[in-house]
């Protein structure tokens, strides 16, 4: 079965060459002359799909029979019994990073598949050359399984009566271990960490194509917004997706690895986030383009940035040039082939543009600061610099010392110091677009339209300022009194009134945006109301449904005040301490207001050697008890890996975060964290996540029209 399935690489590998051969030469030749080549690399497109599909099937399968004959298998399976084992044999054709990158072809090729069967109908010279770009990605990522050892999923390997596990190379076996010390990593049996690769993979995939139609534009000198109208929805469903595999990975890291957080600014973590931040400066991008005939220069910048820093991301995990828990072993192929496409990313597109610069002239001038356009171009500013920035400080270890910070680490605390005064100007500029007008806004006029977002800001600030009295500056004077490595965290975002007042000026700006977002919504609900003499909520309900890229976008900038107070609380005013417990029951240890009473622990040990040993604490507050906690540490006997059960008691504005770290001495180690405002994190991802599936949901009846013969002006309508 693993020569089948390597078969089927080379098939793909063979059908994306010859797609490309095919749409280059079909275009060279013209409509009339190149048409049956034009057609036989769209049907090449399916073929590399169909042989992809048929690759990954074969891995799953393997995996549910427990084929060990498939090395990838033997190093990935998993050995779990309970009723997700399925889920975790599934799961592990992500686990590790063979089968990671076989998935990751395969969704590039299903997007390049769906886009051709979209554009089959036309095959006009834009859609040739976009599929064609779509294939040289996916050929250089066939040829990565192929021609990189590191990479290739379809290994053979035999195992012995004793256990032990041979990879066959060069037709000879060579021992590699025991089928029993081998297998998934535990800390990746979670329902967050199956869910979360595969949905960054689809977000990355889906950045593929947005890059693939800015160089098709390029080539066929087409200024137009005709591409635009090819990949804004398929861009907004990668954007959507690459959220949802950053939250539910953050989601992962703050249940499963024990650390009380979801963000530390870890390479890999910084890898998935850099294309999130272009993209959204790109999807703005094309907003100006569609509406206002600008941003054209902006928009192929963006999208070219945008692919090179997924591949870079996938760089930083598979190269080895940067160090983190998450991180691949190093592979040479690896790094020469990423590093290849990184720079043909950047350098291919700004080429083209350079060379068609006229043609990509746009509407950009704007005449005011207080104009949309001006902040659009701000926006784009920001986010572009933001993912350059962020990807630099991220490398800065593999970078020769003669360059700045090069052969440094860069701490979190230097992240959190750039991220949180930037990412308030951001939100700050997303506050205040909506009520600014094209060109130029007059101060009267912005004023009259700031003052009912003013009011209702006034009322969600009131009660966030009244949090940071109650709660959360006493978490900030407790903690810089402290000599521990959290204390000095709280001493390196600066003096106490410069943080307390970047947390308030983020409540302020997260009042804004929620308040302004939410007027929007009640201000066209009244005025449709009113003009066709409907009821409030039903004209409301048909705004969101109808209007839904326009209402999505705002649902999208709620959720992102939502997040920014969760932040502010979660990430800046945490209080972390660390006691040791006396292992007696009835023993009591105080944090804040609230009272932690040990009532015993349990060791159990399961038929397969691992022990699980688990600790029950009472928690009060006010001499009222609230509940129990139950922290727990597990050991894997077959790896000796330990694993931080940390459990999470939840109240509407607090999360009481417990980790049991062992035993030193007599004594129970036990860490509690009080993080405010969490939840205010999880709902805004959440909302983010629901204006964003709104905005990318199909118009009913939508149809699409050709491009004319100039290669030009594409249109949507809706047909009757």
């Amino acid at each position: 079965m693993t020569t089948l399935g390597l078969v089927t690489l080379w098939l793909a590998f063979g059908a994306s060459l010859v797609s490309i051969g095919a749409l280059i030469i079909g275009h060279l030749m013209g409509p009339k002359k190149g048409e049956s080549l034009t057609n036989a690399g769209y049907l090449a497109t399916f073929a590399a799909a169909g042989a992809l599909t048929i690759a990954t099937l074969i891995m799953i399968f393997a995996f549910f029979r427990q084929d060990f004959t498939f090395f990838y298998v033997a190093e990935n399976h998993s050995p779990d019994v309970s009723s997700l084992a399925w889920l975790y044999k599934l799961s592990g054709l992500w686990a590790g990073r063979e089968g990671s990158f076989l998935m990751w072809s395969w969704f590039i090729s299903l997007y390049a598949s769906f886009i051709a069967w979209k554009r089959l109908e036309f095959t006009d010279a834009l859609s040739n050359m976009g599929v064609m770009v779509t294939n040289v990605v996916l050929a250089l990522f066939s040829a990565a399984m192929l021609f990189s050892d590191s990479n290739a999923p379809f290994k053979a390997a035999t195992i012995g009566a004793d256990g032990t596990v041979s990879r066959i190379v060069n037709g000879v076996p060579q021992a590699y271990g025991t089928i029993s010390a081998m297998g998934m990593n535990p800390l990746l049996q979670h329902w967050a960490m199956i869910l979360h690769p595969p949905m960054l993979f689809i977000g990355y995939a889906g950045m593929t194509i947005p890059f693939a139609f800015a160089i098709a534009a390029l080539i066929v000198n087409d200024g137009t917004k005709a591409w635009i109208d090819i990949v804004d929805r398929i861009t907004i469903f990668g954007w959507l997706f690459l959220g949802a595999g950053i939250g539910l990975g953050s989601v992962w890291a703050y249940v499963v690895l024990g650390w009380g957080g979801y963000w530390g600014w870890d390479p890999v973590e910084n890898a998935s986030l850099l294309p999130w931040l272009t993209c959204v400066g790109l999807l703005h991008s094309f907003t100006v383009f569609k509406r206002r005939d600008g941003f054209k220069r902006w928009a192929v910048v963006l999208s070219s940035s945008t692919f090179a820093l997924v591949i870079l991301g996938t760089f930083i995990t598979r190269s080895g040039i940067v160090q983190s828990v998450h991180a691949f072993s190093p592979d040479q192929v690896s790094l020469y082939l990423f590093m290849t496409m990184i720079v043909l990313a950047l350098a291919v597109p700004l080429g083209l543009l350079v060379w068609h610069w006229k043609t990509f002239a746009g509407n950009d001038e704007f005449e005011s600061l207080t104009s949309k356009e001006a902040a659009y171009y701000f926006n784009n500013v920001i986010m572009l610099v933001a993912g350059w920035l962020v990807a630099y400080l991220t490398i800065t270890s593999a970078l020769p010392s003669w360059m700045p910070m090069g052969h440094g680490s860069v701490p979190a605390t230097t992240f959190d110091a750039i991220a949180r005064p930037v990412g308030i100007l951001y939100l700050g500029i997303l506050a205040f677009c909506p009520l600014l007008a094209w060109r130029k806004t007059d101060w009267p006029t912005l004023w009259k339209r700031l003052q009912i977002p003013l009011a209702g800001a006034a009322v969600i600030f009131i009660a966030l300022v009244a949090e940071w009295a109650v709660t959360l500056r006493p978490i900030y004077e407790f903690m810089v009194k402290q000599d521990t490595t959290p204390g000095q965290k709280f001493g390196a975002g600066g003096p106490g009134w410069y943080y307390n007042a970047l947390g308030l000026l983020a409540f302020f700006v997260a009042s804004i945006l929620i308040a302004n977002t939410v007027g929007l919504f009640v201000e066209g609900a009244r005025k449709r109301a009113d003009a066709r003499g409907e009821n409030f909520f039903a004209a409301l309900w048909s705004i969101v449904t109808k209007a839904r890229a326009q209402s999505g976008g705002y649902i999208a900038h709620i959720g992102m005040g939502v997040i920014l107070i969760g932040l502010v609380g979660s990430a800046m005013f945490v209080q972390d301490q660390t006691f040791n417990v006396n292992n007696s029951p009835g023993t009591k240890f105080t944090m804040a207001d609230y009272s932690f009473t040990y009532e015993g622990s349990t060791h159990t040990a399961a038929a397969n050697g691992n022990t699980n040993d688990k600790i029950t604490l009472k928690v009060s507050r006010g001499g009222r008890t609230l509940g129990t906690i139950t922290p727990s540490q597990t050991n894997f006997a077959a790896t000796q890996q330990n694993r931080l059960d940390a459990k999470v008691f939840s109240e509407a504005l607090r999360d009481i975060f417990v980790v049991f770290q062992g035993v030193s001495g007599d004594q129970l180690v036990v860490n509690v964290k009080i993080n405010p405002l969490i939840w205010f994190s999880w709902s805004g991802f959440m909302l983010l996540l629901m204006g964003t599936a709104l905005a990318v949901w199909p118009r009913r009846g939508a149809r699409e029209l050709p491009a004319d013969r100039s290669g030009g002006k594409r249109a949507k309508i809706a047909a009757n």
